[in-house]
């Protein structure tokens, strides 16, 4: 008996043993490996495919990163359970406006999905097997099927009260909200007609069913204020980058009065790369021109994939041939999404080199363009002057023609510099008062720019007020064992002030980079400013 029992269980050792070997498939129970890596420490600098735990989850790096929390970073593609066993709720609940890549698992309609590549609001299980999304098994009864539910609440400022009317694709929905900027409970009230609106309200509003998980529902957050206009002609510029797909509820569109998406990419031929995230660039036009707000293609940036661009731009405008397709080549994508005007952010042109020539010609005919079709051209520009006041020798690259051609330019007041030399108030005084006094350009022309982020650590705002809540109210603070300098509410108010005062209007890179909290949102200071 103990023979034949022993006998039974080697073959069925070597059977599942074959069956590897062959690469049929085996349906018995599976528990994952569960690989040891290190902890996340937010001061180690980690490089693409470095792997951590972090929350009981093993993560790894996509690229290089410092301080981004798993979990709460892009740059982390969740591996599962760091103990191997599959656990459906370690994974997100997929969301349309996330970006996701390659190996990123989601739950979805009562089922775990791995995407096969990188994909935008390509909802799991509608397209197929040949579809992004490979169904890996069920998640358990805890997620039950839901739909996202598609809100739309009116925006704006008002001085007086105002009715609001919440608005849902999803039928049947229960919709409940709250006015205080907590999150809806199914305590909360439920909404059966419009709401008052007395005084500046952070509306949030979610769609609740009978047995409904509350993790798998859909919030809409927005801000109906007393916030008025800022003052006719004082222009509030923001570059929102195609890279954030997840922040728009930084955009306060009450306060802008243009949005610059960043960036179309020119090749070394003249042409252009296809926009990135072509959907969300669509999302922010629509949602920008419901708010009277203009949205401009920004075309360029200083470098692409590891690549700086600055010869990119020498070698795709080194003929006059390759100048006409790169001006044929934006238009054409200007005229595809439905934007307002292009912002030309070639960083940068350099005085008595060919380039000086070259970006005169390409600023000259992509002006002709669009002024025949009444749109904007714009142009981000050095600061002109180094914190110390010293003009830089390549601000003349842009030629009195050039200025003279755009409507106005987006003065980068800002990278002077680690340390106090990265964007002071003195600094941003000087390039602005450099490009209106020294260079002569009229005053509604010249847009002060700010910086949404901290030298050396190139941490967002948004990010070191996480490592110091109270990092507001300074220009200084720690992060990531560094001290960063940055632009806190004080200053950004004072240099909005200044340019209220004595240039055309303020611009920002980056929104994303703000806090989503209003109390301490630097554009919520910069609307502040423009309008006392």
């Amino acid at each position: 008996m103990k023979i034949n029992s022993m006998k039974k269980l080697l073959l069925a050792i070597l059977l599942v043993f074959s069956l590897a070997l062959t690469g049929m498939p085996f349906n018995g129970p599976v528990k994952a490996d569960a690989a040891t890596y290190p902890q996340w420490s937010p001061t180690q600098v980690y490089l693409g495919g470095d792997k951590v735990t972090w929350n009981g989850i093993n993560w790894e790096a996509r690229w290089w990163t410092q301080g981004e929390e798993p979990g709460k970073s892009e740059v982390w593609k969740n591996l599962g359970p760091a103990d191997g066993n599959p656990d459906p709720t370690s994974y997100p609940t997929w969301n349309p406006t996330q970006v996701y890549y390659g190996g990123d698992r989601v739950v979805w309609n009562g089922y775990i999905w791995e995407a096969k590549w990188w994909t935008l609001g390509e909802e799991p299980g509608t397209t197929g097997e040949e579809g992004v999304w490979k169904q890996i098994g069920p998640a358990g009864p805890t997620v039950p099927t839901v739909s996202t539910p598609v809100f739309s609440v009116p925006g704006g400022y008002y001085t007086s009260p105002q009715t609001v009317s919440i608005s849902t694709s999803t039928s049947g929905a229960t919709i409940r909200y709250t006015t205080n900027g907590s999150e809806p409970t199914e305590s909360s009230p439920i909404y059966t007609g419009p709401i008052t609106i007395q005084t500046t309200t952070t509306l949030k509003a979610k769609a609740f069913k009978s047995g409904m998980n509350p993790s798998a529902t859909a919030t809409a957050v927005y801000t109906i204020g007393s916030t008025p206009p800022p003052p006719p002609g004082f222009k509030i510029v923001g570059y929102y980058p195609s890279w954030q797909p997840g922040k728009l509820d930084r955009i306060q569109w009450d306060i802008l009065t243009h949005i610059n998406y960043a960036f179309a990419i020119p090749t070394t031929e003249g042409t252009l790369l296809p926009l990135d995230n072509p959907s969300l660039a669509s999302t922010i036009i629509s949602q920008a021109h419901a708010h009277n707000v203009k949205a401009l293609l920004a075309v360029g940036g200083w470098e692409y994939n590891g690549t700086i661009l600055e010869n990119v731009f020498v070698q795709a405008t080194n003929t006059d041939e390759k100048i006409q397709r790169l001006v044929n080549s934006i238009m054409d994508m200007v005229n595809q999404y439905g934007f307002d005007g292009v912002d030309m952010d070639w960083e940068h042109p350099r005085r008595d080199m060919p380039s000086q020539t070259q970006y005169e010609k390409l600023m000259l005919a992509l002006s002709s363009r669009l002024k025949a079709q009444g749109k904007l051209l714009t142009s981000a520009v050095l600061s002109g002057v180094s914190p110390e006041g010293i003009e830089y020798w390549d601000a003349r690259a842009h030629t009195d023609a050039v200025l003279n051609a755009v409507d106005w330019i987006n003065v980068m007041a800002y990278d002077g510099g680690d340390g106090e030399r990265h964007s002071s108030y003195d600094f941003a005084v000087n390039s602005g008062l450099y490009w209106k006094n020294t260079r002569g350009m009229p005053a509604s022309k010249v847009v002060l720019g700010v910086p949404f982020y901290g030298r050396p650590s190139w941490a967002s705002y948004d990010q070191i007020l996480q490592a110091n809540p109270n990092a507001y109210n300074t220009d200084t603070s720690m992060i990531n064992g560094m001290l960063a300098y940055y632009n806190g509410i004080p200053t950004i108010k004072a240099k909005t002030t200044f340019a209220k005062q004595n240039l055309g209007g303020i611009m920002m890179w980056e929104i994303s980079q703000d806090t989503a909290d209003r109390s301490k949102s630097l554009l919520t200071a910069i609307g502040q400013a423009a309008s006392q």
